[in-house]
């Protein structure tokens, strides 16, 4: 592959952001090496990152919070072929182009969420802040055996901090432009000595509209009011036994940026279209508002039975919902107006023992989930000035679905010689999902109010099973104490779903999705540990890809790609040349196409923009996509960062740091339509900042896309015209925190 071809020459221009919190120099000490990073990626127990054979970048709680981190839209700029769209509520996680727009209710993500070993199913819920947390892991590619659950494209594991047997205590407050004001506290410890332990932590944020209304009389979109609480009691009645109790609950109320940017003129809509082009702006009619409640409580108990074997019982159950509003015609006039609901209760229970012999080191599992997902998903078309009376309408879908999944895995890794390692698993996934579905859809045209459109009222029950063996081979040797290769072969698989908006059974239900990846990797450092180079290279072959378009208001298409494939390299290095002085960069490749996907739904607000070309079918409404790029999959992306510290002379540090992130072109559409796409972009954040000699006090400023760069972050077509959802505008904000 040319992509390969080009490692030699730019290994030196990449970087991975992967160190614990002493390693950004911010706490006052000389650091003369890169410090060691411990994760639990593997299940196998703790392990430092640079002798673990996976792709991952690792973030630390104080990495997050220097650059005002605040849930997973932040990751974009810091890890490697990360990207995040949103459709209203709900998170569109992609990683090496892998993800999917296809969200709702009967479908699952392609990244997966894990919060402390707990699958998060609902991708609304993906966005939760991030609260009183130890570290983050992005785990690149599927991760079909250890984590299952529909990682085809990879998994985001979210580690919380663990209560402490000595008190701790923080507390933080962040106030900035748009009326931001952030305060958060934590605190921790024993309430029984060296038995029980327990911790909270709160969090709220809020602050006004990023974007304005020019609609007088109307508010803007893009604010913030939200919080959360969270605690934990850890409780070791013995030296062998852990039991760990969390509940968690989190609420937000806010005015949320949707599809509200146009990105082309409506005739009708001389306001908006007015500011065509305009990111900061919207002129929006109708209340645009989003409710989101997440609340959960897990019970997580580690055994050691020996010394050799132990076992983890992680048991949890979460209830997630949301109501939302929508103006989505995103203009003045009252044309298109969307309303939401949904609500998921889902149980999860793990069971997992662990071995660690001389020359194996293994784990085996089982898995079980269920979830009860009920939602309302409304359209209202009424008459107006671009709809006809006649043509008027009210849309109401009621899907109620029900996921039952039981999964048993095992991976294993055997030493063969001193530094050379095989690794074989598998896992077995069983799904069954149902739906029992009520579509309507009656006239609002006066002369036949109330009136039942053809082919409605739909009601349907579906049933389907899906299964699928998902097997990882592997091979890694530690070439010298510091240098680590490897290389992977791992399956994948996504199950397949139900058609939330499905008005006839042969649209009812779609297929699995199934990825084969082979990876092979360097880990490597230098220099006494100040310099760390990481590379990794992967080819996917990607078949019955699950694609989503939004046809017209009410009107949904889930269908399966016939095959994808995705080829790609990632540069990641970590340098610390002098003790006072930290730099990181990294830079991805990808290389994405359809290989067979002759048959892609087109948006009619598309038609107009892809009739010419010769790949559009105008008699199925459909465009030949072969070859084209794969949505939210940029071919290149580079961030970097550089923090420089000074001591002073009372034991203080002055800290200065830099972030830079650039990606190039993506698209949001198999068509690849340029109206249908974000151009490359580049961001900067800037800080500075203070602590105090004994550690106790923090300060500094922080100032996130310094050059207010204009950008999106989703695009569609499913209002008047295509559309997009607006990257945050620069902020500029002053943190002091405060430890015990």
């Amino acid at each position: 592959m040319q992509i390969m071809a080009r490692f030699a020459t730019l290994l030196f221009a990449s970087s991975v952001i992967a160190q614990t919190a002493t390693s950004l120099g911010t706490d006052g000490t000389s650091i003369e090496s890169i410090p060691e990073v411990i994760v639990t990626a593997t299940k196998y127990g703790a392990t430092e990152e640079q002798k673990t054979p996976l792709a991952m970048t690792v973030f630390s709680a104080d990495r997050l919070n220097s650059s005002l981190v605040t849930n997973i839209k932040d990751l974009v700029s810091l890890a490697p072929n990360v990207s995040v769209a949103q459709a209203n509520a709900n998170a569109e996680i992609y990683i090496r182009g892998i993800g999917s727009n296809n969200v709702f209710n009967g479908s699952d993500p392609d990244v997966t969420t894990q919060v402390d070993g707990i699958y998060i199913a609902r991708s609304f819920a993906q966005f939760a802040d991030f609260l009183d947390i130890q570290r983050i892991e992005v785990l690149r590619g599927p991760q079909g055996t250890l984590y299952g659950r529909n990682a085809v494209g990879g998994t985001i594991n979210i580690i919380s901090r663990q209560p402490t047997d000595d008190f701790e205590g923080r507390a933080q407050l962040t106030v900035g432009d748009f009326g931001l004001v952030q305060p958060q506290v934590s605190v921790s410890g024993p309430l029984v000595p060296g038995k029980l332990d327990a911790s909270l932590s709160a969090n709220y944020i809020r602050h006004n509209d990023f974007i304005g209304n020019v609609d007088p009389g109307h508010q803007g979109v893009g604010n913030a009011n939200r919080g959360g609480v969270r605690g934990q009691l850890r409780f070791i009645p013995t030296n062998n036994i852990e039991a760990t109790t969390r509940a968690d609950w989190s609420s937000a109320n806010e005015r949320f940026d949707s599809y509200d940017h146009l990105l082309a003129p409506v005739a009708v809509a001389p306001l908006a279209s007015s500011i065509v082009g305009d990111y900061t702006k919207t002129a929006i009619d109708a209340p645009q508002s989003n409710h989101t409640e997440i609340s959960g409580i897990s019970e997580t108990i580690d055994a050691k039975i020996s010394d050799t074997v132990s076992l983890k019982s992680i048991t949890a159950y979460r209830l997630s919902r949301y109501t939302l509003s929508n103006d989505s015609d995103g203009t003045e006039l009252t044309i298109n107006t969307a309303l939401q609901s949904d609500t998921s209760r889902q149980f999860s229970q793990e069971f997992n023992s662990t071995a660690k012999l001389d020359r194996f080191t293994g784990v085996v599992g089982v898995f079980y989930f269920q979830e009860h997902e009920t939602s309302t998903i409304a359209g209202v078309v009424p008459p107006s000035v671009n709809t006809p009376a006649a043509k008027s309408f009210i849309n109401e879908v009621q899907p109620d679905s029900h996921t039952q999944s039981v999964a048993g895995f095992a991976q294993g890794t055997y030493h063969l010689i001193d530094g050379l390692s095989v690794t074989a698993g598998i896992r077995y996934t069983a799904d069954n999902k149902k739906l029992n579905q009520n579509y309507t859809r009656t006239s609002l045209n006066p002369a036949t109010l109330g009136a039942s459109f053809a082919g409605f009222p739909f009601a349907a029950d579906f049933n389907r099973n899906f299964d699928a063996a998902t097997p990882k081979f592997g091979i890694d040797w530690q070439a010298t104490s510091v240098v680590l290769l490897y290389a992977s072969a791992t399956k994948g698989f996504k199950s397949g779903g139900t058609n939330f908006a499905a008005s006839s059974p042969v649209n009812a239900s779609f297929g699995p999705e199934h990825i084969w990846s082979y990876e092979s990797g360097i880990k490597s450092d230098w220099l006494d540990h100040r310099l760390r180079v990481n590379i990794s290279g992967f080819y996917y072959d990607y078949t019955g890809l699950q694609v989503q378009s939004l046809i017209a208001p009410g009107v949904v298409a889930i269908g399966n790609a016939a095959s994808a494939t995705v080829k790609g390299a990632e540069f990641e290095v970590t340098a610390k040349p002098i003790p006072a002085l930290l730099l990181n960069a990294n830079y991805s490749l990808l290389y994405s196409r359809y290989e067979r996907f002759t048959n892609a739904s087109v948006p009619s607000l598309l038609i107009p923009y892809v009739k010419s070309s010769p790949s559009y079918n105008a008699a199925t409404n459909t465009y030949d996509a072969t070859g084209n790029s794969l949505n939210s999959a940029p071919k290149s992306s580079f961030s970097g960062s550089a923090e420089y510290d000074v001591t002073l002379a009372d034991g203080g540090t002055v800290f200065v740091r830099g972030d830079y992130y650039r990606q190039d072109r993506v698209f949001y559409d198999p068509s690849n339509a340029p109206i249908l796409s974000q151009k490359p972009y580049s961001l900067v954040n800037l800080g500075i900042g203070l602590n105090s000699a004994d550690n106790l006090w923090r300060v500094q400023l922080i100032a996130k896309n310094v050059a207010d760069t204009h950008y999106l972050i989703t695009v569609a077509a499913n209002g008047l015209v295509p559309a997009g959802l607006a990257g945050a505008p620069r902020t500029v904000a002053f943190q002091v925190s405060r430890n015990w």
